[in-house]
């Protein structure tokens, strides 16, 4: 059996990565590993406790608390289905938080490249996406992809999510909080949302004008070339 390969698929909020990712995964038989959701789960496990996203000694004494699993496309924490629930803005927002705390983020780094290897000792192609997946966590990853697409744009997925999710927010309001994440992701000082994607050999794709189909499609068009 040959061993897998990891694809990195990194991006600001919003730019489709979580949508894309599993695709191309069920797409290519592969795995998919939703770095974003173990970060999702710590910010979970602190607003349950009533512990402030910004205690970074509580929220690291945590971390042996938070068991993430991937199983049949959802995601567990400690046996609980939590797919849905971190979704919410709540968790959302608190995600961007804690994952600034550089013990948290070695932690969950280490945590993300176990799986990926046991997948990949499996003779699977490891799907994963996030903020610094083909920087820190799969730097020798086959095929790296910087997803992005305009601001205005993403801040339509985002009421669009949302509005899935039966909960209806103001343009504005969104547009407030994408601006605001999009800035802590590129200026944490632990593993920020790199600036210069081609200087890490990173594949660009704006797909501000493309449909999920045709973003898989210049994804798989790319890995084959």
């Amino acid at each position: 059996m040959h061993k897998g390969f990891a694809i990195a698929i990194d991006g600001p909020v919003a730019a489709g990565k979580g949508t894309i990712a599993p695709r191309l995964a069920k797409r290519l038989n592969g795995f998919y590993l939703y770095t974003g959701a173990m970060y999702r789960c710590l910010a979970l496990v602190a607003l349950r406790e009533n512990i402030h996203l910004e205690d970074e000694k509580s929220l690291i004494s945590l971390l042996p608390k938070v068991n993430i699993e991937f199983k049949d496309d959802k995601v567990y924490l400690n046996e609980e289905d939590v797919t849905e629930r971190i979704k919410d803005v709540d968790v959302a927002s608190g995600s961007s938080k804690v994952s600034v705390i550089a013990e948290v983020r070695k932690y969950m780094v280490k945590k993300q490249q176990q799986i990926a290897e046991e997948a990949m000792n499996e003779g699977k192609i490891v799907i994963a996406e996030g903020r610094d997946t083909g920087t820190i966590v799969f730097p020798d990853a086959k095929l790296k992809v910087f997803l992005t697409a305009k601001q205005k744009v993403r801040v339509k997925r985002r009421l669009n999510q949302l509005k899935d999710q039966g909960k209806t927010e103001t343009f504005q309001k969104i547009l407030v909080e994408v601006k605001e994440r999009d800035k802590r992701d590129k200026q944490r000082e632990t593993d920020p949302l790199v600036s210069s994607p081609l200087k890490f050999g990173y594949f660009i794709l704006d797909n501000s004008s493309l449909t999920e189909e045709e973003t898989l499609e210049e994804i798989i068009k790319k890995l084959n070339t």
